[in-house]
């Protein structure tokens, strides 16, 4: 029975809510007004979850770990770079026709007036069809797209995004010579840096994109306005497993905390570039379950995350890939 809750207390790290986008399902003017009232409770959630990163922290640089953790968060894969970039580019395609065919937006809680949809549409068409020529091109198209949402659309929306975004479109930009024949005559024209460097540079952008993306979401979503979070639990009260697992003085309140913080830290640990690999593999178990969770709207709101994790899993910054090149 101990080693039963001691699993499940484990397992709730990994909560999907710590990865969904509260405001998908929650709207603005439902938020409660709610606030932390720190008690001994809530600095035991504290401590938790930072001596968890630092456990993770460590287990990531020990040079003698056992071979399987070592084959799980620090091996390199034999994956050629033109299948990241092919993978990548082919989930964030059907992303944007998926926008364009339901006639939605970037996120669902993302309207736009209705005399500037059109342009939101076509920006995303245009992603989709420049990207069987220029993969290169249509990074542009994102990241001409995110800063019209940008424009259109108020803070407390598109800061929730436009990382996220951002960090896409800079990673197709840099790395569509690796896949487009017309990208690698621009790069040879432009006399722009070699493939391999800007590859490099890309996976960089994408993972402090990602990384900053989920501590923001964390800030915006639950810990700076937990009453989003709270009304999201009080629809789906199975998240909050605490009372499950013999907590039960663990109030709403106080799960909202911890995956907030379980968030913020996922999202620090990968800007910064400290146990990339296993960061990952958490963010991804968690977006996993929400979507087994929810079904086919998370999965369609997240593809964009899904084909970076995709990247990120996989990737190595430390020149541990094959050139295609």
């Amino acid at each position: 029975m101990i080693f039963r809750q001691l699993f499940l207390f484990l397992t709730c790290l990994f909560s999907p809510i710590s990865q969904a986008h509260v405001q998908w399902f929650v709207a603005p003017e439902e938020m409660k007004n709610v606030h932390f009232e720190f008690d001994p409770f809530y600095l035991s959630l504290f401590l938790f979850v930072i001596l968890s990163a630092m456990l993770g922290i460590t287990i990531t640089n020990h040079r003698n770990k056992p071979k399987i953790l070592a084959a799980l968060i620090s091996a390199p894969m034999n994956i050629r770079q033109h299948i990241f970039i092919m993978v990548f580019v082919i989930i964030q395609s059907l992303f944007f026709s998926l926008q364009v065919i339901q006639g939605g937006f970037l996120a669902p809680n993302i309207v736009l007036a209705p005399e500037y949809l059109s342009v939101g549409l076509v920006l995303q068409l245009a992603i989709v069809v420049s990207a069987a020529v220029s993969i290169m091109l249509s990074g542009i198209f994102v990241i001409l797209t995110t800063l019209f949402m940008i424009i259109m659309t108020p803070f407390f929306i598109w800061v929730n995004y436009a990382f996220e975004f951002l960090s896409i479109g800079l990673f197709m930009l840099l790395c569509g010579a690796h896949v487009s024949n017309f990208d690698k005559r621009v790069i040879k024209t432009l006399r722009l840096p070699l493939p391999t460097v800007m590859w490099e540079r890309a996976v960089a952008i994408l993972r402090i994109g990602i990384g900053l993306q989920l501590a923001i979401l964390a800030m915006t979503e639950k810990l700076i306005y937990p009453g989003l979070a709270v009304v999201f639990i009080e629809m789906f009260p199975f998240y909050n497993i605490f009372p499950s697992i013999g907590l039960t003085q663990g109030t709403n309140m106080h799960f909202v905390f911890f995956v907030g913080m379980c968030e913020l830290l996922l999202g620090l640990l990968l800007a910064s570039g400290v146990a990339n690999r296993l960061s990952m593999l958490m963010a991804t178990f968690a977006f996993v379950t929400t979507a087994i969770i929810h079904g086919m709207h998370e999965v369609e709101g997240h593809l964009p995350i899904f084909a970076a994790a995709f990247v990120l899993l996989l990737a190595q910054q430390n020149g541990n890939y094959k050139q295609s090149y």
